[in-house]
């Protein structure tokens, strides 16, 4: 892969994993890698779209992100998401999610496209958290064409 396929895929990975991990914190107010034990969320707190928090976005970072879950059972769901990273490079994804305790833990797959590139992504053991402010908390890591990424986004309810 080209070193501008490679810089596109990293900008685009950090841009959603920043986005997720910083809806997330404002949101739920917690660490999303350490829920509490004694508290319980179920699915439905989770299920819906939820969508970026902040209207005004640095033009490196990702905008327009939407995640929504889709309950399957009481405790599992469908995950779908999609965003825009530094203004032309699209993010679209699906997986499956379990909640367990106040966590809905999660992974997922798809696609980083700029123009005509495109190349795959994975995320694995991705977690969201409710926020004390109505929100929620995605936390992601994986890799993007190949490159690790990780953040996090705090997203509210759409």
């Amino acid at each position: 892969m080209g070193n501008q396929s490679r810089l596109v895929a990293t900008l685009a990975i950090a841009c959603l994993l920043t986005a997720a991990c910083d809806a997330i914190d404002k949101l739920t107010g917690k660490n999303p890698t350490s829920p509490s034990s004694s508290s319980s969320t179920a699915l439905g707190d989770f299920a819906g779209t939820w969508v970026t928090s902040s209207s005004s976005l640095p033009a490196t970072s990702c905008g327009a992100v939407k995640y929504t879950v889709t309950p399957v059972t009481t405790t599992t769901a469908n995950v779908t998401f999609s965003a825009t990273c530094a203004g032309n490079i699209d993010i679209t994804g699906n997986g499956t999610g379990t909640v367990s305790g106040s966590t809905l833990g999660w992974n997922a797959q798809g696609t980083v496209t700029q123009g005509s590139l495109s190349c795959p992504f994975t995320f694995t053991n991705g977690k969201a958290t409710q926020e004390t402010t109505g929100g929620v908390r995605i936390v992601y890591n994986g890799t993007v064409c190949g490159i690790p990424i990780a953040g996090d986004e705090v997203l509210k309810k759409s």
